[in-house]
């Protein structure tokens, strides 16, 4: 299970696709906002068609949720990931409290309850990780890949580009719904596993600056 859970991050890297370049400058959490006039040109150079904000994303695999929320500012250059859980099994409760950040090219994965952590330098082009990717493989990530562009579909407010990605080495086949370089939703199957994979709300709010800096109390390790 966690190592499927681990492939998650892997495949939106995999799915080289995206939709209009155009960013709202409303706020578009909760339900679906589909007559919205005020509209700008994301700039194409960025790393998320969002200047700042945050959004909730859940994860569902074979009847087991996982909840994230992810703030991030400078389009997307500074990104926050807190990954929260707690999960119940015989009698022993196993909790997590992860938060990654990232600020250019510096990255830390910080443990908040061992209250240790890494960190490291990784460039990442602004086509996100996939492009970091293509370009260490070649560009042959996406040889045997197939991808079939199903129009357009508005979610949460925005129109998205709907797409079906098979992919056989993976035993993969999913049908997402990207804005920029942002995939708001994946559906569909790897191996014999059902995914789900959703972002269910965005705030365009700026985030607090705090959620960007590590806590002066944490060990951080080199790599």
């Amino acid at each position: 299970m966690k190592t499927v859970f681990k492939m998650i991050p892997f495949l939106f890297t995999m799915v080289i696709i995206s939709c209009g370049n155009k960013t709202k400058t409303n706020d578009a959490t909760g339900d679906a906002k589909s007559n919205v006039n005020n509209e700008q040109k994301a700039p194409a150079d960025k790393k998320l068609p969002f200047e700042r904000g945050s959004y909730v994303e859940e994860t569902n695999m074979m009847g087991m949720e996982l909840k994230k929320t992810v703030y991030f500012d400078h389009w997307g250059d500074w990104k926050a990931t807190e990954n929260k859980s707690e999960i119940a099994m015989m009698g022993y409760t196993h909790k997590t409290d992860n938060l990654e950040i990232v600020k250019g090219d510096m990255h830390w994965n910080l443990d908040l309850i061992k209250r240790t952590g890494t960190s490291f330098v990784l460039n990442v082009p602004t086509g996100g990780m996939a492009a970091a990717l293509a370009a260490a493989v070649g560009g042959k990530m996406a040889e045997g890949m197939e991808i079939k562009e199903l129009g357009e579909e508005n979610y949460l407010g925005y129109k998205c580009k709907k797409t079906q990605v098979k992919y056989a080495q993976m035993q993969m086949d999913v049908t997402t719904l990207s804005y920029g370089n942002l995939t708001m939703k994946m559906e569909g199957t790897m191996g014999k596993s059902n995914i789900s994979t959703k972002i269910v709300s965005i705030d365009l709010s700026a985030p607090d600056a705090s959620i960007f800096e590590v806590p002066t109390d944490i060990k951080i390790e080199k790599q």
